[in-house]
């Protein structure tokens, strides 16, 4: 006959029991989903790898130099004030190590960060007019593509052609300089200035394989650490680089 004691033990087992079953399934749904998760990871990861472009180290980029100054084009004289168009650049020279011969340089994918304005440009600069003031308005078109000669370092030049038209001056009695103070002349904020220009640096070597690598240059024009801005005439800036190997694609064929 079964005692009342007895039947409490017999619910105790059997709730035990199942208690012992849940919490091992739960477990095992626990293991089950860590598991899985490490798995699609490494699977995840694998896959990146996979389609994540080669580097190489036969060609990098060892510094890039940014020099900034401002010009401006003189529409009217007279004996209270001066009428300019202001145009403010950045020449960058760009140093490459390189290992090997290289047949040509390009870039492409040529983009500003700055969308609100039609002024900026990015040109080809000879380096021997490197940091050189323009005498004067140039005639400037957007360009897709840039063609680059096969120096290091290769210079290009950021252009801000007439971002300020009809930049009256009225204190004559100082001489006009026609350099980076007369942004501050013209009672320009250099936050007004601030864009990135963004491009593709391509590379083809003398076997006619394509490298390349993508390039952010923030025009710069003041150091808040150390005060100097291009408010005193020019601003120069020489940044370093590390790792900045250039991809690998392929066979170069032309776009």
């Amino acid at each position: 006959m079964k005692t009342k004691e007895n039947v409490n033990n017999s619910k105790f087992n059997f709730f035990q029991s199942k208690g012992i079953i849940f919490l091992l399934v739960f477990l095992m749904i626990i293991l089950l989903s860590i598991f899985i998760l490490i798995f699609f990871n490494k699977d995840k990861q694998t896959s990146n790898k996979k389609n994540s472009p080669k580097t190489t180290t036969d060609y990098s980029i060892e510094k890039v130099v940014c020099y900034s100054s401002c010009y401006g084009v003189n529409k009217e004289e007279t004996q209270a004030r001066w009428n300019l168009d202001l145009s403010q650049y950045t020449d960058i020279a760009i140093y490459l190590n390189l290992q090997n011969d290289v047949n040509s340089l390009f870039v492409d994918n040529i983009t500003f960060s700055n969308i609100e304005e039609n002024t900026f440009h990015l040109m080809s600069l000879p380096i021997e007019d490197f940091g050189k003031t323009p005498s004067g308005n140039i005639s400037v078109e957007p360009l897709e593509k840039i063609e680059l000669s096969n120096d290091s370092p290769i210079t290009l030049r950021y252009l801000n052609q007439n971002f300020k038209e009809d930049c009256v001056i009225t204190d004559i009695e100082t001489p006009l300089v026609f350099d980076g103070s007369l942004l501050k002349r013209g009672k320009v904020t250099l936050s007004s200035l601030k864009n990135t220009v963004s491009f593709t640096l391509h590379l083809i070597d003398s076997s006619g394989k394509e490298f390349t690598y993508p390039i952010q240059i923030p025009i710069n024009l003041e150091n808040k650490e150390t005060g100097e801005t291009i408010y005193s005439g020019n601003y120069m800036e020489e940044n370093f680089l590390t790792n900045a190997y250039f991809y690998i694609l392929g066979n170069y064929t032309n776009r």
